[in-house]
């Protein structure tokens, strides 16, 4: 039997509704992908994840502060192929909204911005390191995430 393949899935700052509908995906495929995948790391079905490598990481939300962008870096240099998921993951938008304020609505702001060290801009996960592939949709088209994820099984 071939090894199964270490997977993580990451949410960042987002409503988690490419994490909520993975879960809806895994009632219909998790059996079968049992046999080929060790799922090390999802905060939403497991309450202790670690891990040192993983062959895929799903990635969902945008990269909004200073501690987001090191964890994203970190899960990077850790993982073979990393799946940016979802709207946000790829454009940024609609989590990374705060790109579009003008000055008087981010000086509204600011003080949150700088107590709990928020990036100047929201970073889209392709701006932030490199990805491999994507599954766009808000929340993701369940075919394509099939398709995309099945790929790298």
């Amino acid at each position: 039997m071939a090894e199964k393949k270490q997977i993580g899935i990451f949410s960042f700052s987002c409503d988690e509704g490419c994490s909520i509908y993975l879960i809806e995906i895994f009632n219909e495929k998790l059996v079968p992908w049992l046999e080929k995948v060790d799922l090390r790391y999802f905060l939403s079905v497991r309450d202790k994840s670690e891990f040192d490598h993983l062959d895929v990481a799903l990635v969902e939300g945008v990269i909004s502060t200073e501690k987001e962008l090191k964890e994203i870096k970190e899960i990077r240099e850790k993982t073979d192929i990393l799946i940016a998921m979802g709207s946000c993951a790829i454009t940024s938008q609609p989590s990374g909204q705060r790109n579009n304020f003008n000055e008087e609505q981010t000086n509204e702001i600011k003080d949150h911005l700088e107590k709990y060290h928020y990036l100047p801009k929201t970073l889209a996960v392709k701006e932030a390191v490199k990805i491999d592939d994507e599954v766009m949709g808000c929340p993701i088209d369940e075919k394509t995430f099939i398709e995309t994820f099945e790929k790298y099984l």
